[in-house]
C-alpha cells in the first residue's frame, strides 16, 4: 500500500483545520488550504468514485488497508479527530470544497454541524479489529508515539515553564529499547520515518532509535543506555530558547544568530540536570556535548580531554546521520548512502573513527530504508544491513522494470547491479510505510 495519496490528504486536511481556527473564508490562505484539501481528495478518490479513511485503534485505514507511517505522522489530527466522535470519513466524487470546509471546522470544534447528505460522510462505515489483518508491529509503533508523546509534553512544558519532569520520557525511551530489541532491524527502519512539519520530535526520536542500536552492538548495558537514550531525545530541547526565525533561516546566519543557535546545548542540559531523575547526568553530559567534535572543536569546547564522551560520540553520528537524511525548511535531503559518506569523510576529525566504522557496518553500504534503481529498471527498497562487502542486498521489489508499482515481495541484489540511489520524494515512495508489509511478507 502506497501511502503517499491518503498521507497527503491528511496533511491538506490537518492544514484546512488549522487555517479555519485562524483566518475566515476569503482569507488568501484559507482559500489556499480549501484549494489544496479539495485536490488532494479528488487525487484520493481518483477514479474509485470513494474512499473511505477510518481511525482504529490509534491507527488510519484506507478502505481496510493500514497506513503505519501515515499514522504515526498525523497522530495528533488524527485525535482530534477521535476527540469529535470521528471513526471513518467517506468521500465521495466530486468531492466539495464547501464539505471539505465543513468537515475542517468540525474537527476543529468550530461547528457542531456534521456534514450530511453531501461528498464527505462522516461515521457511515465502521471497522473492528476483526476486520483487519493484526500487526507484530503494533509494539514498535506503539512505542515511537508514546515517545514523540512524551517529547511534546516536554517541549511544551518547558516552553511555557522553563522546566519539566523527566519520567515519561524515560518510560518513553525504556520502552522503545525494549521493542528495538525484539524487533532488530525493523526498529533501524523505522527511524526512516520523517516529518516536514514536527521535524524536531520526529528527527530527536530517530537518533535516539540509532543510538540505541548503537549502544547495544557495543554492548552498553540498559542501565546506562536508556539514560544515553533520554539525551538522544532530548539533544535539542534547548532550542526552545532559540527563535523560530532564526532556527528556519534559510541563509548564512549573522554573528549574533550564530551565537544564539550555540546556546541550545547548555540550555538543554541545564533544564534536564533541573528535572533530575534515573541517569540524568548523562542525559545531561550527551544534550551538553552533541555538537562537540571528536578533535576538541564544534561547541561548546569539552575540557574533558579535549573531547566529548563516548556516549555523547553515539549521539553526535546518529544525529548528523538523521539530519543529512531529512528534508529542512532550508535543505534538502541526502541519500542514507551520502550520509554515510559525510560520516566517512569526517571520522577522526568531526566523529569518532572508531564508532563511524561501526555505525556503518549497523548500517551496511546501504542502510535499511535506502531506495535503489537497479541495472533492469526496477527498484527496491532495502530492508536489513549487508553483512558483509559484496554480499547480495535483502531488499524489497516496489516497482517493476515496466515502471509499475507492484506488492511488495523480497528480492535479493547484488551490489554491482545498483545504478544508484533515489530520494524517497523523488521515487514516489515512503520506505517506512513498508514495515508493516515486510512484517506480514516474513509472517507467512
Amino acid at each position: 500500500m502506497n501511502e503517499r495519496l491518503p498521507a497527503a490528504f491528511l496533511k491538506a486536511l490537518r492544514r484546512l483545520v488549522r487555517q479555519v481556527g485562524l483566518f475566515p473564508v476569503g482569507h488568501p490562505l484559507t482559500d489556499e488550504a480549501i484549494a489544496s484539501a479539495t485536490d488532494a481528495a479528488g487525487d484520493l478518490v481518483g477514479d474509485d468514485g470513494e474512499v473511505v479513511l477510518t481511525v482504529l485503534d490509534n491507527a488510519y485505514y484506507h478502505n481496510r488497508a493500514l497506513l503505519p507511517h501515515t499514522s504515526l505522522e498525523y497522530h495528533v489530527l488524527m485525535r482530534e479527530m477521535q476527540a469529535r466522535g470521528v471513526e471513518s470519513v467517506k468521500l465521495i466524487r466530486p468531492v466539495s470544497s464547501q464539505d471539505l470546509l465543513d468537515l475542517a471546522a468540525f474537527i476543529g470544534a468550530l461547528s457542531d454541524d456534521l456534514p450530511a447528505d453531501g461528498t464527505v460522510l462522516l461515521n457511515e462505515v465502521f471497522l473492528t479489529a476483526s476486520d483487519v489483518t493484526s500487526s507484530s508491529m503494533e509494539g514498535l509503533r506503539a512505542s515511537y508515539r508514546g515517545s514523540l508523546d512524551a517529547l511534546r509534553v516536554v517541549t511544551g512544558t518547558m516552553a511555557s515553564q522553563g522546566t519539566f519532569e523527566l519520567t515519561g520520557v524515560i518510560e518513553a525511551v525504556e520502552g522503545l529499547f525494549e521493542t528495538s530489541v525484539s524487533h532488530g532491524n525493523a526498529s533501524l527502519l523505522l527511524s526512516t520515518v520523517k516529518s516536514h512539519d514536527e521535524y524536531t520530535f520526529f528527527h530527536s526520536v530517530n537518533t535516539c532509535i540509532l543510538s540505541l542500536a548503537v549502544g547495544r552492538l557495543v554492548g552498553v548495558d540498559k542501565e546506562h543506555l536508556v539514560p544515553v537514550g533520554v539525551g538522544a531525545v532530548l539533544h535539542d530541547i534547548g532550542k526552545v530558547a532559540v527563535s523560530t526565525a532564526v532556527l528556519n533561516y534559510p541563509g548564512h546566519l549573522s554573528d549574533e544568530q550564530w551565537k544564539e543557535i550555540t546556546i541550545h546545548p547548555q540550555e538543554g542540559a541545564l533544564a534536564i540536570m533541573s528535572a533530575g531523575g534515573p541517569g540524568h547526568e548523562i542525559a545531561a553530559t550527551v544534550a551538553f556535548e552533541h555538537h562537540a567534535r571528536y578533535d576538541g572543536s564544534g561547541y561548546p569546547r569539552v575540557t574533558r580531554d579535549g573531547r566529548p564522551h563516548v556516549f555523547s560520540r553515539v549521539v553526535s553520528i546518529s544525529d548528523t546521520y538523521d539530519a543529512i537524511t531529512t528534508r529542512r525548511s532550508y535543505r534538502r535531503a541526502e541519500t542514507p548512502h551520502r550520509a554515510l559518506q559525510v560520516l566517512l569523510s569526517n571520522a577522526g576529525s568531526h566523529y569518532d573513527p572508531d564508532l563511524v566504522r561501526l555505525f556503518i557496518r549497523m548500517m551496511g553500504l546501504y542502510p535499511p530504508g535506502s531506495i535503489l534503481r537497479v541495472d533492469d529498471g526496477s527498484v527496491v527498497v532495502v530492508t536489513a544491513p549487508s553483512v558483509e562487502l559484496g554480499a547480495p542486498l535483502e531488499t524489497l521489489l516496489v516497482r517493476d522494470r515496466g515502471g509499475s508499482d507492484v506488492d511488495p515481495e523480497p528480492f535479493e541484489v547484488q551490489p554491482d547491479r545498483v545504478l544508484g540511489q533515489l530520494l524517497p520524494q523523488t521515487a514516489g515512495l515512503d520506505p517506512a510505510s513498508l514495515l508493516e508489509r515486510l512484517a506480514e511478507v516474513e509472517g507467512q
